[in-house]
């Protein structure tokens, strides 16, 4: 199997992690895509990267001391191009209303939370990540993944069911990392492909761990990754990977 996972939906197209930018997916023979949960301080799940708002929207500040009301004003298209402005950003119920309209297998990442709170709005995020799962079509394939474990260990005593996966960056990834994938009991491990070499993808596979490698977004990688035995990709341009529809489905 060669996946390919549009990371943040077609990022290249529209804002990252968009309702535009998921949209967009409906045009290319997309099945996989990979988005971001995190969380306000008055406990609102939304759907973004940074822990902070400045990059990807025209708001300031860390997300842990942004509130629903600030989240609701932010502008997060005009960065992109000014034909996104207006642009907000997706709230949880948005993304699972777009993944059981569009049948798109999804790899949710758990965003960590930091701050004096932290404790209890990561519990927060889990179980209302843990709840919005529960509506999601069965047919929909799902994978859980976070860089952190704590995180995970969280999500999967509410969903032992579900497909996890563990994040390494090259830098973190030490001698012991298959002590914290089994002590998850997760399915996946995700590696970075800067510095990923053939030797640490055979050991992966060879313990049993299903492989995908972020984010990868020239073919020559791609394929070398392939040839080694990775299962998938991340990747920012996957409209280049994969072809364009003939016939756009319309979902209403």
């Amino acid at each position: 199997m060669r996946r390919i996972i549009a990371h943040r939906g077609l990022p290249q197209l529209a804002p990252e992690n968009t309702l535009s930018a998921f949209e967009k997916m409906q045009d290319y023979q997309i099945e996989w895509f990979e988005t971001d949960v995190s969380i306000t301080k008055d406990e609102q799940v939304i759907i973004i990267h940074d822990d902070y708002l400045d990059r990807t929207t025209n708001q300031s500040g860390p997300l842990d001391q942004a509130t629903s009301e600030i989240v609701d004003i932010a502008d997060a298209g005009s960065w992109f191009d000014p034909s996104f402005k207006g642009e907000r950003i997706p709230r949880l119920e948005e993304l699972i209303t777009f993944i059981n309209q569009s049948r798109m297998n999804v790899n949710i990442e758990l965003k960590a939370v930091t701050g004096a709170a932290g404790n209890r709005l990561a519990d927060s995020l889990v179980k209302q990540l843990s709840d919005a799962i529960q509506l999601i079509n069965p047919a929909v394939k799902v994978i859980v993944s976070s860089f952190n474990p704590l995180m995970l260990l969280k999500m999967k005593a509410l969903q032992p069911q579900l497909e996890y996966a563990v994040l390494f960056e090259n830098h973190t990834i030490y001698e012991d990392w298959p002590l914290i994938v089994d002590a998850i009991g997760a399915n996946y491990v995700h590696l970075e492909s800067d510095g990923l070499t053939q030797s640490l993808v055979k050991t992966v596979i060879e313990r049993g761990y299903h492989l995908n490698v972020w984010t990868v977004n020239t073919k020559d990688r791609a394929n070398e990754l392939f040839n080694w035995g990775v299962e998938g990709i991340f990747t920012d341009n996957a409209e280049s990977f994969v072809a364009k529809k003939t016939v756009v489905t319309s979902y209403e």
